[in-house]
């Protein structure tokens, strides 16, 4: 994918061709060009422009005949004609046919950038919504499952979607505490062939091991104390449905051994039991933690973890993606909005500022916090900077400082550490904090980092950090 936006110019007067070729370079555009429609409609079975500027009248066929094909073919592509004055019919003739503009010959070239700056940026926008309805199409009326403008998201949507349908297979997520693990793994069984049929989660490490194996297998009568009466686990419950096994990282290594035995052969016995029990179950688990280290530390088993992470989805922190905080926000807020029959509209420009600036230590559903207090406590229709009540946020994330001075104190673990990330998010928070104390003077924060202004303000587009 090319990283400048491409203009194609067809025209079949090679002057004009050469002139647009190099005006448009120097506005830092990329630029193929054509000199008839046949050319113009081949070029497009191999790239497909961001802006297409199309002379009227060509040798082969008519200007307009390439706008209503390039049209039908590419509904989102953004097309401009070129027409002599005379030509005003033609020019009528091309806004019908869906032309974003038609500019005159002789060219102005002040009115052609102004209007190819314009066409690029709507073509943008239009694409960034065909992708946002994407998502919206792959998990229409689900629940918590919000339309994502990162890349990495969009990657786990798309591989949701994908293998969902794989009736047993296996699905590891991690991810930070508070990133939406749960509505991932809701969203795999509702996409499912098991839809119809249960889908039960249990956190693991919410319960003691023995009242954790009795919910998981459930017991017979009197296998111990306080086991009056039979009792049917989860694995049952949730027979041709889809148990949820969150913070899988918490379990005892006894029942880890269980576990594998139900993923390899879908048999297990109650507690206290005598009998094979089979089921018919798909197993999604979750973890805020690192498996691989704990498989190295032998505090969780090598082959559970590799029966388990069949698919493997790790969930990025919603610090690292703050141009889904909008998304969130607009949605948390309509939630709120109808939950405490309020009237909400919008966030003000400041308030979104803060909200893309800060750390997210408890990432969405932190967020999901912050404006379900916000709409509660306020009134009025737009929410400020000041009525969101966030903790200061010009420090280094609390958990991003206890891996660093978990890393630095202690001998390093035997998989190792993903050392680009961590110096990424010490990075990341450092000039956070630097924009924070020069309230939003970016030479200033600059010379706090011993930076130029251009290193910084490449760092700050690498991190999403908005300067104000």
């Amino acid at each position: 994918m090319h990283d400048k936006a491409l203009i194609m110019v067809v025209d079949d007067q090679e002057a004009i061709r050469l002139f647009l070729e190099a005006t448009l370079g120097d506005e830092g555009f990329a630029v193929k060009t054509a000199s008839s429609g046949r050319q113009a409609l081949l070029l497009t079975e191999s790239i497909i422009p961001d802006l297409v500027l199309l002379d009227i009248r060509l040798p082969d066929m008519s200007g307009l005949d390439v706008l209503a094909s390039l049209r039908q073919r590419f509904p989102h592509l953004c097309v401009v004609v070129l027409t002599a004055f005379s030509e005003s019919d033609s020019a009528v003739r091309a806004m019908k046919l869906g032309a974003y503009e038609y500019l005159g010959k002789p060219i102005n070239l002040e009115r052609l950038l102004t209007v190819v700056k314009r066409g690029v940026a709507s073509t943008e926008s239009a694409r960034e919504r065909f992708r946002l309805q994407r998502n919206d199409d792959l998990f229409a009326g689900q629940d918590g499952i919000v339309p994502s403008a990162a890349p990495a998201m969009r990657r786990i949507y798309e591989t949701i979607h994908k293998v969902a349908p794989g009736r047993g297979t296996t699905v590891l997520i991690e991810g930070e505490s508070g990133v939406g693990k749960d509505v991932i793994a809701n969203a795999i069984h509702a996409n499912s062939d098991r839809c119809d049929s249960p889908f039960l989660e249990i956190n693991c490490a919410s319960l003691p091991e023995t009242l954790l194996e009795s919910e998981l297998f459930g017991h017979e009568k009197g296998a111990f104390t306080d086991a009056v009466r039979q009792k049917q686990g989860l694995l049952e419950l949730a027979h041709t449905g889809t148990v949820f096994l969150d913070e899988i990282g918490e379990m005892s290594l006894p029942i880890q051994v269980k576990l594998l035995r139900i993923l390899e052969k879908m048999k297990f016995r109650r507690v206290g039991g005598v009998e094979d029990i089979e089921v018919d179950v798909r197993v999604i688990a979750a973890t805020n933690r690192t498996l691989t280290r704990l498989v190295a530390e032998n505090s969780f088993r090598e082959d559970l973890f590799y029966r388990l992470k069949v698919i493997y989805l790790r969930v990025p922190p919603l610090r690292t993606r703050p141009e889904d905080i909008p998304l969130l926000a607009e949605h948390f807020l309509a939630e709120f909005n109808q939950a405490f029959g309020k009237n909400i509209r919008t966030l003000g420009a400041d308030a979104l500022t803060s909200l893309q600036q800060y750390h997210w230590p408890g990432n969405i559903r932190e967020l999901r916090n912050v404006l379900e207090r916000s709409v509660l406590l306020e009134d009025g229709e737009t929410l400020t900077r000041d009525m969101l009540h966030l903790e200061d946020h010009d420090s280094v994330p609390p958990d991003l400082a206890a891996r660093v001075a978990d890393v630095l104190a202690n001998p390093l673990p035997a998989d190792g550490i993903e050392l680009t990330e961590l110096i990424e998010g010490v990075e990341a928070a450092l000039v956070r904090k630097a924009v924070q104390s020069a309230r939003g003077n970016q030479s200033q924060a600059a010379r706090l980092l011993g930076l130029n202004r251009d290193k910084l303000r490449y760092r700050l587009k690498q991190y999403g950090i908005k300067p104000g």
